[in-house]
């Protein structure tokens, strides 16, 4: 079997055009490197390379053996990368931003995990909504974002966005209600309703799709948190549009229904990763992905 050592300093030879130059870029001296290419062509049976005035050239044998000694070192490159990515991922921390209804019902999961791969990595959560997570991201804040957009706020333009998750928004009434049996809820019938709203996103998102239908809905009330928003639905005090990942996560309340929305409505949750991330980001990040 040809030695890959020997075919590595053969393709130093090449780079460099000359014993010497090539022993002084490996740390070798040139008596070690002839030595090398004097047993390399004893192996081959042919020469490969040749003298031309000060410099030294391969011969067509040597060429045709350099193209595999190429595919040798760049796989010996990959395989030194991906020794050094988890070297790196023995040690160091991840810092992850993302809201709130993922964090409840999808997180935890991919969390655990990733601990059991990688137990010696720090991991830390910040839960908040989608714009301050990515300014913590641009900041150097935050490594990795787990966000959400739709059609009133699009995703980012400025930094790498992968698609996870799609989310479809339910509207949800009082048991009592009128509309309280329908599988579909035509959101121009809620016109006249008081409104329970939350986040910027979310808020934003009730504008416009109320503003499709005709109206501008009359927000009486605003929270984040969603077990609230659904027990003031429960006491009647108005009706809401809320992503069934955040309906997911919440404890059953009593006293209210949900339907989808007519028209359907959703919003997409995206992961970023900014393109230097950590080894410990971009590993996060796989599993995420590999887990849609």
């Amino acid at each position: 079997m040809i030695d890959v050592e020997r075919l590595l300093i053969l393709r130093e030879v090449a780079r460099h055009g000359s014993k010497a130059a090539a022993a002084r870029a490996m740390g070798l001296s040139e008596p070690t490197v002839a030595h090398h290419l004097n047993a390399l062509e004893r192996r081959a049976g042919v020469p490969l390379t040749r003298r031309v005035g000060r410099f030294t050239k391969l011969t067509s044998a040597g060429e045709a053996l350099l193209e595999h000694a190429n595919v040798i070192a760049a796989s010996l490159e990959g395989a030194e990368r991906t020794l050094h990515r988890h070297a790196d991922l023995n040690v160091g921390r991840l810092r992850i931003a993302a809201f709130q209804s993922y964090c409840a019902g999808v997180l935890p999961g991919p969390l655990a995990q990733f601990a059991r791969t990688y137990p010696g990595i720090e991991v830390g959560l910040v839960e908040t909504e989608t714009d301050d997570a990515l300014a913590l991201m641009r900041a150097g804040d935050a490594d990795l974002v787990i966000g959400f957009a739709d059609n009133a706020t699009p995703p980012p333009t400025d930094v790498p966005v992968r698609p996870l998750d799609r989310d479809e928004y339910l509207v949800v009434l009082p048991d009592s209600h009128e509309q309280a049996k329908r599988k579909r809820v035509d959101i121009a019938e809620l016109a006249g309703e008081r409104w329970i709203s939350g986040c910027s996103r979310c808020r934003a998102h009730l504008t416009a799709h109320a503003a499709d239908a005709g109206f501008s809905p009359d927000v009486a009330f605003v929270t984040e948190d969603y077990v609230t928003v659904q027990k003031l639905i429960a006491e009647g005090l108005g009706v809401a549009i809320l992503p069934s990942m955040a309906l997911g996560a919440s404890p059953a309340v009593p006293g209210i229904v949900t339907a989808r929305t007519k028209p359907a409505s959703y919003r997409e949750v995206f992961l970023s990763v900014p393109l230097d991330a950590a080894p410990a980001a971009q590993a996060f990040a796989s599993l995420l992905v590999a887990g849609r």
